[in-house]
């Protein structure tokens, strides 16, 4: 399919399935369905602890002093830290959430492609999860932005880079076997 266009990227070796960088051989591209369920895998991780502590603040902080409302206010933001932090650590430092890795997946870039397990670095990592994770924080909108970041890989029919991936030059892989034909 020829050169990539830009320095960074992978040259499409077939369409939606595999990519390359200069320093590897042909890479298996992950699925939309190894996306979802690490997506979920990840939500649940983050998501049921901090929703234990916003329940215990419910009842212990508003229940007994209904001003103290806005204490509920805070876990759009909680989340978004806690997601933030979760996986821009796992992704810059292995290459994979905990969900990634169940899921045989792995975030690279074209420096850390060749290397087994190894992490795209805190620019890539941390771009990745903020431009998806950060919208969310706008009120009535920011909610549908996110989930159409997390959509956007669809949109993308070569490399299924979702929007988040290309502002942060990153690729989703599978770690599993590349199938023989």
């Amino acid at each position: 399919m020829g050169a990539p266009a830009f320095p960074g990227q992978a040259r499409i070796v077939v369409p939606g399935a595999q990519i390359q960088f200069p320093n590897t051989g042909p890479l298996v591209l992950g699925t939309m369905g190894s996306r979802f369920l690490a997506r979920l895998v990840d939500g649940l991780i983050i998501g049921f602890p901090l929703g234990i502590i916003m329940m215990i603040l419910q009842f212990a902080v508003v229940a007994s002093d209904p001003d103290m409302w806005w204490v509920v206010l805070l876990m759009a933001p909680l989340y978004s830290i806690t997601m933030l932090l979760y996986e821009g650590m796992m992704i810059s430092s292995r290459g994979a959430t905990v969900g990634k890795s169940v899921a045989g997946l792995r975030v690279v870039t074209a420096n850390s492609a060749g290397q087994h397990g190894a992490g795209t670095g805190s620019g890539p990592a941390f771009t990745r999860i903020a431009v998806m994770i950060l919208p969310a924080l706008v009120p009535f909108l920011g909610g549908f932005i996110s989930l159409l970041m997390m959509l956007s890989p669809f949109f993308d029919e070569q490399a299924r880079q979702g929007w988040h991936d290309k502002a942060a030059k990153t690729y989703v892989i599978s770690t599993k076997a590349m199938p023989m034909y």
